[in-house]
């Protein structure tokens, strides 16, 4: 049995001893070697963070003890995103998540349910288009835009994958009318080509440059080749070419522009704030 300290199974005490309490279930996440003990206790985490989220206070708490945890605040402070992972030993991974949406004084609170592993078709854009259906990633960055009237919200995310592929993704997530997340808007265009989501798999050995380039109001990205087209498709491995790309905000899309001036590229201070995610004992740089 996973040891769960009794002293707060049956309620929430003050703001910092429940980041405390929190930040010490991720310790055990990550210390304990078993998948099915720390399944229990990711389970007991979930249940934790559903009543701690739902808390007015919670919203401006600073969760930056918990290193497991990747914690977003969109621009206009209206949204906060948490997303986590566990690894498993056969290599996999599972991902986690709550959204806090707060267009008034009321939080509205929902946990993100990873079912990206139950479909055979994962990379379908008309797929994972609810937080109950949900393309897991930790998200490391948010951009925030407005169009017609309407705010988007374009989040940057990595999913380990597995032994051979890491993968990053690009996403964007709005809420409707009933105050309602909904993931995967076609808000993306490759050349004549329209998607609600763009998904890069490249090998585990190497990194992919993926970051909002605020001074340029651009996504930055690494064009990903393989090293030989015999391994066209072999996305295991296929790695940065040194030259980049771009995605730019206009008329309510992201317009990808191809080869752009490595200069203007990396010509941005990296934000501070975000957490690099850790993975296998080793930092992951975004």
């Amino acid at each position: 049995m996973c040891k769960i300290n009794s002293l707060y199974a049956n309620e929430l005490l003050n703001i910092e001893e429940d980041i405390d309490y929190i930040a010490e279930l991720f310790i055990q996440i990550e210390n304990e070697k078993s998948d099915t003990k720390k399944t229990e206790i990711n389970q007991h985490l979930i249940e934790y963070l559903q009543s701690f989220l739902a808390k007015s206070e919670s919203f401006s708490a600073d969760y930056s003890k918990i290193k497991k945890l990747s914690v977003l605040t969109s621009e206009d402070k209206l949204l906060k995103i948490y997303t986590w992972n566990l690894a498993f030993q056969n290599g996999s991974f599972k991902y986690f998540g709550f959204l806090q949406y707060k267009p008034s004084g009321k939080i509205n609170l929902f946990f993100l349910d990873d079912k990206k592993y139950n479909s055979e078709n994962d990379t379908d854009p008309r797929l994972y288009q609810t937080n109950t259906e949900w393309y897991g990633a930790i998200y490391y960055e948010i951009v925030t835009k407005k169009w017609n009237s309407k705010t988007y919200y374009t989040l940057l995310g990595y999913d380990a994958a597995d032994f051979l592929i890491n993968r990053k993704v690009i996403e964007t997530i709005y809420f409707d009318r009933k105050d309602l997340p909904i993931f995967g808007k076609k808000m993306f265009k490759i050349n004549r080509t329209q998607t609600g989501r763009l998904i890069f798999e490249y090998a585990d050995r190497v990194t992919m440059l993926l970051r909002y380039n605020k001074k340029q109001d651009m996504i930055v990205l690494d064009h990903l080749v393989p090293p030989e087209p015999k391994y066209n498709n072999m996305y295991q491995f296929y790695g940065p070419d040194l030259s980049y790309d771009a995605l730019v905000f206009r008329g309510g899309k992201w317009i990808l522009e191809t080869n752009i001036d490595p200069d203007v590229a990396i010509n941005y201070k990296k934000d501070q704030k975000i957490n690099h995610i850790k993975r296998r004992g080793a930092s992951k740089d975004f």
